[in-house]
């Protein structure tokens, strides 16, 4: 399998994701203005993008010059997820304090555990064809 194709597939699809979870906190946004719901989506769409883009320029790189690698760049990458995760909504809890927290972290959750589902099973299904 080539290893570009499949970075930019990875790419693609998980950007429509981001999409569509984007149009679906925009939705629940506009449903209900007062929860104030377009910053903390914003913040998960960023994280998201960001994430997706750097792990896949990451793969690409690892694929292509050590690719029995692979398994550990899947392990590592799960934990510093995790990590830039709570470190992102650290700054969030900075910025607009304990009060405002709770609809950043439900949206924000809910982009974080889609997003590891659906690199779980892009990956699981490659390393499959394997």
């Amino acid at each position: 399998m080539n290893i570009n194709n499949t970075a930019r597939r990875y790419v693609g699809e998980g950007l429509l994701l981001i999409i569509f979870l984007w149009m679906v906190s925009t939705v629940a946004a506009c449903m209900f203005p007062e929860k104030n719901l377009m910053a903390p989506t914003w913040v998960s769409t960023g994280f998201s993008v960001a994430f997706l883009i750097g792990f896949a320029l990451l793969w690409r790189w690892i694929a292509s010059s050590k690719k029995e690698s692979l398994t550990t760049l899947y392990s590592v990458m799960s934990g510093f997820r995790m990590i830039l995760a709570l470190f992102t909504l650290f700054i969030c809890y900075l910025v607009v304090g304990r009060d405002a927290m709770a609809p950043y972290v439900i949206i924000f959750m809910i982009f974080y555990l889609v997003m590891v589902g659906f690199h779980s099973i892009f990956f699981a299904r490659r390393t499959n064809k394997e």
